[in-house]
């Protein structure tokens, strides 16, 4: 038996609720994308690299200061 993706404790009925557009509920999902807000997305990529990468350049300053004392 095959579970519901939008109820936890539900069987599938092939109700087909989850194939439904977000952006228009009387149209089922093309994968149109229209819906994800890329932007977004791009935000948390860059706050992710940012941060990995000032942790690295702090590594490093980290260990040319300690090389000093």
């Amino acid at each position: 038996m095959k579970k519901c993706m939008l109820e936890e404790n539900k069987i599938c009925d092939n109700c087909l609720e989850c194939h439904t557009c977000d952006l228009d509920p009387n149209k089922i999902c093309d994968n149109c994308a229209k819906c994800i807000d890329f932007g977004a997305i791009l935000r948390e990529i860059d706050d992710v690299i940012i941060a990995e990468d000032l942790k690295r350049k702090l590594r490093i300053i980290d260990t040319k200061v300690f090389k000093q004392r």
